[in-house]
């Protein structure tokens, strides 16, 4: 069977009767558009591939082809199985032609990643990120925070500011205006929150600061 699989590149002998080692191959995509992008590659006068024709492994980036599987396993692991067949990604196509002009043969516009690759580089994207998160939203002193609050507070806060608290509250103006909730941030970043007139359960944030 894979004698009769003979590339239909020009030039190519793979899986000829004079070449003793089978070359994988890949018959053309069904889709018309991908199928028109192989023929047009090949640079093969007026050739019509055929249900069987083939295009041996040899005219394929390595990035196009599928040599194993990989399953992550419920508890975050990762299996990695060899194929026995390898097979084509969905956007493979040739690129390289030994035996035909120079200019024929390039290397992929753009690279593709195996699955570990895209986990690790989203990994340091999301570290890097956080980095940048902590580096932003540092607070080093009261006196910091006194200066950067604002920013971070949303649209419709009002607030009041002294050398001891700040005082950031919300006013509800739909009837009888009456503040909503407000928060107390005080010296040493204990923290009040009230809602309703209810104070909510005290929290204190001063280990943020360091020893003092």
């Amino acid at each position: 069977m894979g004698k009769e699989r003979k590339c239909c590149v020009p030039g190519c002998n793979s899986n000829y009767n004079n070449t003793d080692n089978y070359v994988s191959s890949f018959t053309f995509p069904k889709d018309a558009t991908r199928k028109n992008q192989w023929v047009k590659s090949i640079n093969r006068a007026d050739f019509i591939p055929s249900l069987t024709a083939v295009v041996c492994i040899k005219h394929f980036s390595s990035q196009f082809i599928i040599k194993e599987d990989r399953v992550v396993r419920d508890d975050g692991s990762e299996l990695v199985v060899p194929r026995k067949i390898w097979k084509l990604t969905n956007d493979g196509y040739q690129s390289i032609f030994p035996n035909q002009p120079f200019y024929l043969s390039h290397d992929p516009s753009t690279s593709r990643k195996s699955p570990s690759e895209r986990k690790t580089a989203l990994n340091l994207r999301d570290e890097q990120k956080f980095a940048e998160w902590c580096t932003n939203d540092t607070v080093n002193s009261f006196e910091i925070f006194q200066e950067t609050y604002a920013k971070k507070l949303g649209d419709g806060w009002l607030n009041i500011r002294t050398d001891n608290f700040i005082l950031c509250y919300w006013i509800d103006i739909n009837q009888c205006p009456s503040i909503l909730v407000s928060m107390k941030i005080y010296k040493d970043l204990t923290v009040e929150i009230w809602h309703d007139s209810v104070l909510l359960k005290t929290k204190s944030y001063h280990f943020i600061l360091g020893e003092q």
